[in-house]
């Protein structure tokens, strides 16, 4: 009891000591920022020792104290005037970063534009596997792969419907997903295009009639006659040619089903 009694006096003392009781106001201590946080440590010091001690009088006499209470004042604002600035400056940093990234982001994806557009469709093909399920903010690279796929698909596609269609292009379905795999870029293109060059031929039949006609009705005396000779591998073949397929297809647009009738 008698150490604590010497140490709480050597803390009054340092209390006094420090620029004396009463002495200076908010206005000093605002512009000497630490001695107003060594002032306040030792005002709430003298408190929490007096409030150990049992004295109360004493611990309300620093908790009032108006040079305690104008450190403490100035202390707990000088530090809310810090973070706030802190934050600024990291607020501030974080714009800056943002665009500076935001610019090189538009000079990638200009650069990527330009690469992805002119690069073979096997090599474009392959960008989706770099890309995959993108977290966040998707790449330069991936925003033009996204952007340009279905309209560099459908290019290839065409070009490829322009060399070869109908039973010649499904040929060539099968000869390059065997050979190069069905993961591969010319088997993933030649089944985009064998399915666009059936629904296109099922539309421009279906909106011509007459050239509906001839076809499937050629399809239905051909089946007919390999029916005659019971070559029924012949006739099943026949029916499932892109022909006479694309043929039935649409014909059922018109109520006419199988190839077992002609079509009037």
């Amino acid at each position: 009891m008698k150490l604590k009694s010497i140490l709480f006096g050597l803390l009054i003392m340092a209390i006094s000591a420090n620029a004396g009781f009463f002495d200076h106001d908010k206005a000093y201590y605002d512009k000497h920022p630490e001695e107003a946080q060594s002032k306040f440590k030792l005002c709430d010091k003298a408190v929490a020792v007096a409030l150990g001690k049992g004295d109360m009088a004493l611990a309300e006499k620093y908790d009032k104290d108006p040079e305690c209470k104008a450190a403490k004042k100035s202390y707990i604002e000088n530090r809310r005037k810090i973070q706030k600035e802190k934050y600024a400056a990291e607020q501030k940093k974080r714009a800056e970063e943002k665009a500076k990234a935001d610019a090189q982001y538009e000079i990638d994806y200009k650069e990527q534009l330009e690469l992805q557009k002119k690069m073979p469709y096997a090599e474009f093909y392959k960008i989706k596997d770099a890309c995959g399920l993108a977290i966040g903010r998707v790449s330069a690279k991936c925003k033009v792969y996204q952007e340009l796929k279905l309209k560099r698909k459908d290019q290839a596609m065409a070009d490829l419907i322009s060399q070869d269609q109908g039973d010649d292009l499904i040929t060539y379905r099968e000869k390059t997903c065997k050979e190069q795999g069905y993961q591969s870029a010319n088997c993933d293109l030649a089944m985009g295009a064998t399915a666009k060059d059936e629904q296109d031929t099922v539309k421009r039949l279906s909106g011509d009639k007459e050239a509906l006609k001839k076809v499937f009705n050629e399809c239905s005396a051909k089946v007919a006659a390999y029916q005659k000779k019971m070559k029924w591998n012949e006739a099943n073949a026949l029916t499932q040619s892109f022909k006479c397929r694309t043929a039935m297809a649409a014909a059922r647009n018109f109520g006419v089903f199988g190839l077992s009738q002609p079509m009037k």
